[in-house]
């Protein structure tokens, strides 16, 4: 049986403490003030920081963060933009109460549930009211200086945790005496006889003189090693099954131009071999090692794999695959393809976390550019004007570095498709510049090929040539899901919807993790407008808004596909959302940014927005 899709993410539970006791002195006020609350202070603070409010229950929420920096930063904003709400509240304040830890969810739609949901909250119920409680894994995670706020500590026993403790930090809006202390390593659960006892294990460090240096230094790209695999089975007779699981990771990998992978033949040397994960990394001089082990019963297989930030040993990614060996071929290139898929945008989550951590004289173009994509996919205004602006800064620090420069032309593509500006030619004008300049020197970077063919099509509706790009890519990286997701859109533009649909579907397969996963579904959302399935569409672009908070421009895709559907008041009301970001935008304006779109598809996209209301000049 097919398992339910998981994820390692970050979640924060939220509820109000003494909530029936508000509500028993003044339930009227005390529901209109939690309305205000979440309208006000809860939803708009989430944005700002990244988050998905999945779910709200009464006096509670659950939000998911991309990253323990972004959560812990809304938590802080919100608990002080709390305090200022309280102020006029001296009698019957409503105080908060948070809890913030990494969490590994089933992923049901647009919900998340399991046993680490429940921890969340069992975690919320131990802050102070006002305050905030984390693990002692997200603590260790976070800057020096967002750390150093986290000045209390203790050891609990969470509710349904009976006979377990865990190591709480909390935050309560005291300024700490000092800086954080250094961080502890390897506390731990010893079992003895018939009892549990917690204890602190001799901590882990590494070796004063000669420390992991990361592989992705100011000027490097990262690098990993695919370790050879435990084999579980008993059996020797199981080892070339996965020497050969081992070969099709490492091949499938090395497809994969956004870091450098280690010859098979290197990491061989390690087999049946126990040996420290910064010792492999000083070795080989790389930051990130995968390893795993396989078992096998009968003809049913299950791999784990696991990525490792050697540099540090944090685990910054885990999962186990089954399947049956009928074929072995195809098995080996199944896991292949899963493990590639997640292995990418979990490396890329933490190398964007080092990046931003370095100070800026020692920011080198590769980290701008790393730093700038985080901004590119929340798919907001302000946010694509910052990554503008760090792209070129990249580009001022390398003028040579041609994938800063196709991103840069992307950037510059989206500014103009989502009505960003007023000054269209301009805009144009310095992305057919930037794909001018990098088009001739990009060689084998899908990456680079793929932002190369989003600013193409977005800037001058070349579909030729946009194909011409994504093929490249995929030719290159065949796994390369940012390639597929953007073929899809070439697809979709020029009115073949059911090969866009494969196309993003495939993408979506090949990496469900992926951050700018959302934009697959507005893409979905377009190929269904396109095939004449006004509602489906509608549903998608929903999908996508609920799944990158703040992206208010997809509320103009949702009114053109609710309009057509029949649906004119929630029409009107997501054109209202659109309008908003971007007051006195015209259907004439929206024609000339969307021009890419083939000619029959736009004009009924264009009736929407008419229908909508949108004004025509």
């Amino acid at each position: 049986m097919r398992r339910a899709p998981r994820k390692l993410t970050v979640l924060a539970s939220l509820d109000v403490a003494g909530y029936s006791r508000l509500v028993e002195g003044d339930e009227r006020g005390t529901l209109v003030n939690l309305a205000r609350i979440r309208r006000n202070i809860l939803r708009p603070s989430v944005a700002r920081h990244s988050g998905d409010l999945f779910k709200t229950m009464g006096d509670g929420a659950l939000i998911e963060f991309p990253s323990v920096e972004d959560a812990v930063e809304w938590a802080i904003d919100f608990q002080a933009e709390m305090a200022k709400f309280n102020q006029t509240r001296a009698e019957n304040p409503i105080m908060g109460r948070l809890g913030v830890a990494l969490a590994d969810v089933f992923v049901q739609g647009e919900d998340r549930f399991g046993a680490a949901v429940g921890f969340v909250v069992r975690l919320q119920e131990v802050a102070p009211p006002g305050g905030i409680a984390i693990t002692h894994s997200v603590r260790w995670q976070l800057t020096k200086d967002l750390a150093a706020q986290f000045n209390k500590n203790e050891w609990v026993e969470l509710k349904g945790k009976q006979g377990e403790l865990f190591e709480i930090w909390t935050w309560t809006g005291e300024s700490s005496d000092g800086e954080a202390e250094p961080v502890p390593f390897g506390y731990g659960y010893r079992l003895q006889g018939d009892e549990e006892e917690v204890t602190e294990m001799p901590p882990v460090q590494p070796k004063a003189a000669e420390p992991a240096e990361p592989a992705s230094s100011a000027s490097e790209q990262p690098s990993i090693v695919v370790l050879p695999f435990d084999n579980m089975t008993g059996d020797p007779g199981a080892d070339p099954l996965i020497d050969g699981v081992i070969e099709e990771i490492t091949a499938s990998l090395s497809r994969v131009r956004d870091f450098t992978v280690i010859a098979r033949n290197s990491a061989y040397a390690y087999k049946n071999r126990r040996t420290d994960v910064r010792e492999v990394a000083r070795d080989l001089g790389v930051r990130y090692l995968v390893e795993g082990s396989l078992r096998k019963s009968g003809d049913r297989v299950r791999v784990t794999a696991q990525l490792i930030d050697a540099v540090n040993g944090t685990h910054l990614w885990a999962d186990s695959f089954d399947g049956v060996v009928e074929d072995i071929f195809d098995f080996e290139d199944e896991i292949a393809t899963k493990v590639t898929g997640a292995l990418r945008p979990s490396i890329w989550d933490a190398e964007i976390a080092l990046a931003r951590r370095k100070r800026e004289g020692d920011t080198a173009a590769y980290d701008l550019v790393l730093r700038a994509l985080p901004h590119l996919w929340a798919h907001r205004r302000e946010d694509n004007a910052e990554a503008i602006r760090l792209l070129d800064e990249a580009m001022r620090v390398d003028p040579d570095y041609p994938r800063a420069k196709a991103i840069a032309a992307w950037a510059r593509a989206q500014h103009v498709a989502y009505n960003w500006s007023d000054d269209l030619e301009r805009i144009r004008g310095e992305g057919d510049r930037l794909i001018s300049e990098a088009a001739p020197v990009v060689g084998d970077d899908p990456t680079a090929l793929t932002a190369l063919a989003t600013a193409t099509m977005l800037l001058f509706g070349d579909v030729d040539r946009a194909r011409v790009f994504t093929d490249h890519a995929l030719a290159l990286d065949p796994n390369n899901a940012w390639a597929y997701s953007r073929r899809g859109f070439v697809e979709a533009y020029a009115g073949d919807p059911e090969v866009a649909q494969a196309c993003f579907d495939k993408a979506l397969a090949l990496s469900p993790l992926d951050p700018f996963s959302f934009n697959g579904y507005i893409g979905i959302g377009f190929a269904r407008f396109a095939a004449g399935d006004a509602a489906g569409a509608a549903q998608w672009a929903r999908r996508a808004l609920g799944a990158k908070v703040g992206s208010n421009w997809a509320y103009r895709d949702l009114a053109a596909f609710l309009a057509i559907a029949g649906d004119i008041d929630e029409a009107k009301a997501a054109l209202d959302r659109f309008v908003d970001s971007r007051p006195g935008i015209t259907v004439s304006q929206v024609a000339d940014a969307m021009k890419f779109v083939q000619q029959p598809v736009l004009a009924k996209y264009l009736d929407g927005l008419r229908l909508a209301g949108l004004p025509e000049n």
